[in-house]
């Protein structure tokens, strides 16, 4: 084997090595968008759950009604309206 086949051969094994070395770097990549992934899911599934509990709590029934038993609020007996 002469030089040059030597040279091409080390190149050749060099690249190879490169090539290895991305393929690794890729597939971490990947585990860590695979995990943002999931964590994005993940708070999406949160972010509806709260937004219906929300609109749950600010029903105006359920304010009305704690309204009137908690604070022993009730409606008025005499009411006025004015006019322009």
């Amino acid at each position: 084997m002469n030089a040059l086949q030597g040279t091409l051969w080390g190149f050749v094994v060099v690249s190879a090595l490169v090539q290895i070395a991305q393929v690794q770097h890729h597939r971490d990549l990947l585990q860590v968008w695979q995990a943002a992934d999931k964590q994005r899911y993940l708070l999406l599934q949160e972010h509806t759950r709260l937004v219906l509990e929300k609109s749950t709590l600010l029903a105006n029934g359920r304010v009305d009604q704690l309204a009137r038993k908690q604070l022993n609020m009730k409606d008025p007996e005499q009411v006025q309206v004015l006019s322009e």
